[in-house]
């Protein structure tokens, strides 16, 4: 098992991650997190799952309280064809 004390996260190969999609059983938690057009995906015990579940909002609690509160708003995404834009005239190609 590796040491977490022995681990100097700065010198780590890292991805950054842009999504994340997961499921569950009674006895697994399976999820692949997305990076680009790469997917990396892993399964764990439930345990483990909530451990993690316990970290990743003890460092978000953290991030907030140094930084303010994370805006979770979706973004507006434009799309370059409208609802509108259907029905106009012009060049049908």
């Amino acid at each position: 098992m590796i040491d977490p004390t022995k681990i100097n996260m700065n010198q780590l190969p890292k991805k950054f991650i842009d999504g994340a999609i997961g499921a569950h059983g009674k006895e697994v938690f399976s999820f692949a997190l997305t990076s680009g057009n790469n997917l990396d995906s892993f399964a764990t015990t439930p345990r483990v799952m909530k451990s993690i579940s316990i970290w990743i909002s003890k460092q978000v609690e953290n991030y907030e309280k140094k930084y303010g509160v994370i805006d979770t708003t979706p973004e507006a995404v434009v799309s370059p064809i409208q609802a509108s834009d259907l029905g106009k005239s012009g060049d049908n190609k």
